[in-house]
């Protein structure tokens, strides 16, 4: 199967799963739509933690990535409730090797609440453009809709056995 039809398998069990119509009327929604018309920000700690990890531990073509990472900014590009970004490089920064839009890497692991998710980072043209996260089993904790990417610890390769759940309270 490729990529992309089992994301859209698991992005449509999810929707489903998640009550969409409570999230579209919580107080949360309008803020994180909010947020998607801001100016790019820098990355978090647990962001760019992730992103370097990927690219450290991807492919030798994910690993010519490396030097964008520094200056680079994000801004949310989704309203669903999950952690997606964008992506936006610095100035002069090197290309990475591939110059064909693909994702560099896809991982699963679960989040710090133990929830499965699925982080898919891309490129386009040797520049990197988006990090991708979405629920895989649609078992999102708390009154929120809202989930976050998957633990560094926890992360395996998308396909590989299912990551085991952290002890959560």
């Amino acid at each position: 199967m490729k990529v992309r039809e089992i994301l859209n398998r698991y992005q449509t069990k999810w929707r489903i799963e998640r009550k969409d119509s409570q999230w579209n009327h919580s107080d949360r929604k309008p803020e994180i739509e909010a947020e998607c018309d801001l100016p790019p920000r820098p990355l978090t700690i647990d962001e760019e933690q992730l992103l370097r990890w990927m690219l450290k531990h991807g492919s030798e073509e994910a690993r010519s990535f490396l030097p964008q990472l520094d200056g680079m900014r994000a801004v949310r590009s989704c309203t669903c409730g999950c952690p997606t970004i964008d992506l936006a490089l610095s100035e002069g920064v090197p290309l990475g090797d591939v110059n064909a839009h693909s994702p560099l890497c896809d991982l699963m692991g679960r989040t710090a609440k133990g929830e499965l998710v699925g982080v898919i980072l891309f490129q386009n043209a040797g520049k990197l453009s988006g990090l991708e996260g979405y629920s895989l089993d649609g078992e999102i904790q708390g009154d929120s809709q809202e989930f976050s990417f998957p633990t560094i610890e926890s992360l395996k390769e998308f396909g590989a056995s299912e990551p085991p759940a952290p002890n959560v309270l």
